[in-house]
């Protein structure tokens, strides 16, 4: 078996790839351990944005992640939190 922690890698990297790429600031990371990850098994990370917010400096965007083995059972769900700062906050 492996630790959990293994998933929290590759999800940050997906997030971190996108937001780069828009300019934007990956602030928060939130993750549930669902089912124990073997060694050899292949994770697939994936997000989908649940909710946006404005505030008066940014744009905030709430995104639901999970991570699925290569069976397709999922092994690990949670949250993050990305930001995309005004360019007048920069």
């Amino acid at each position: 078996m492996m630790h959990g922690m293994n998933n929290f890698g590759p999800i940050s990297r997906m997030l971190t790839d996108w937001a780069y790429s828009a300019d934007a600031i990956h602030r928060r990371l939130e993750t549930r351990w669902v089912k124990p990850m073997k060694s050899g098994d292949t994770i697939q990370p994936k997000g989908m944005v649940k909710s946006k917010r404005v505030t008066k400096n940014s744009r905030w965007v709430l995104i639901d992640v999970m991570v699925r083995n290569q069976t397709g059972e999922k092994v690990a769900s949670g949250e993050a939190m990305v930001e995309f700062p005004d360019d007048a906050a920069a």
